[in-house]
């Protein structure tokens, strides 16, 4: 029997709910196409991963363009880079690009095995750092929910990587192997000694995710130059998205597809006034509720 297919044994299920780190039938035959099974293996044993091969050089070179345009452009505060650095959000509002990105099919895949069925978009941001640029502090993402955290993750941020990093110096992402168990957060001692912890050493054009739970910070940017970094996160369909796109979302989706539709969150029962006006949508309750467990 293939991983894929234990993963999707009937016994797997719980009350008609898929377990944390099972495939579902749904999502196997894109997995192995894609070729995520080691992925998939390192997300339930590490809390991280690094997917390879996510979209072609041109690609990436005009991503990273158009962020490092914006990002001076907007020069926005990302956690107390602002001296040696930049940002920006809402990137769906700033060019096409950036949709293209949010909706990397590979990508998706990921986020649909770590966030379930109808994950939705988030927050979409980009970040510069320059040489100088000092390490965040160690963390979980899943920062606004009391310990213990969900048995099932709430969100996960895919990272494209748009420039080499091959040592911590380059402003690396650094991860506490194995932490994502706990589901906790660090304690403040935990925090400052850090032990165990490791860099995520990426080429140009990786993506990097890891568990919404998974403690992790990043390594101070020591080098000359600049790392550039696209942040696309997804929740659970139950989840809050830290961005509000409904004033434009309808344009979006006209523009971009299904796949944008359902990252806004359009075919889901819960009230939307971009899509319903502030009501529920009953024709879509029991679609929602199916892919809610699984």
């Amino acid at each position: 029997m293939s991983a894929a297919e234990a993963a999707t044994a009937p016994d797997r299920l719980v009350n008609g709910s898929l377990p944390m780190f099972a495939v579902s039938d749904r999502l196997a035959p894109t997995v192995e196409s894609f070729g995520l099974e080691q992925n998939i293996r390192d997300m339930e044993e590490r809390g991280y991963t690094v997917v390879k091969n996510v979209a072609d050089p041109e690609f990436l070179d005009r991503l990273r363009a158009k962020l490092m345009e914006v990002a001076l452009a907007t020069k926005g505060q990302y956690f107390g880079i602002e001296k040696h650095g930049a940002s920006s959000d809402m990137l769906l509002e700033k060019d096409d690009i950036f949709a293209e990105a949010a909706m990397n099919p590979k990508v998706l895949a990921m986020i649909e095995f770590m966030c379930g069925q109808r994950p939705l978009l988030s927050q979409l941001s980009g970040s510069v750092r320059f040489q100088g640029a000092s390490a965040m502090g160690l963390h979980a993402d899943q920062d606004w929910m009391p310990a213990p955290l969900p048995e099932h993750n709430a969100l996960m941020t895919a990272c494209w990587y748009l420039d080499d990093i091959h040592e911590a110096g380059a402003g690396a992402t650094k991860v506490m192997p194995g932490t994502h168990k706990l589901r906790r957060q660090p304690t403040r001692a935990e925090g400052e000694a850090q032990e165990g912890a490791v860099p995520v050493l990426c080429d140009k054009g990786d993506v990097a995710m890891w568990d919404g739970r998974l403690w992790h910070a990043n390594y101070g940017r020591t080098l000359p130059g600049e790392r550039v970094l696209l942040h696309a996160t997804y929740c659970r369909l139950a989840y809050r998205p830290l961005e509000d796109y409904g004033a434009v979302a309808e344009k979006l989706i006209e523009k971009h597809g299904p796949v944008m539709a359902d990252l806004l969150g359009k075919n889901l029962w819960f009230g939307n006034r971009a899509f319903n006006n502030g009501g529920v949508d009953m024709t879509n309750y029991m679609t929602t509720r199916d892919a809610s467990r699984t």
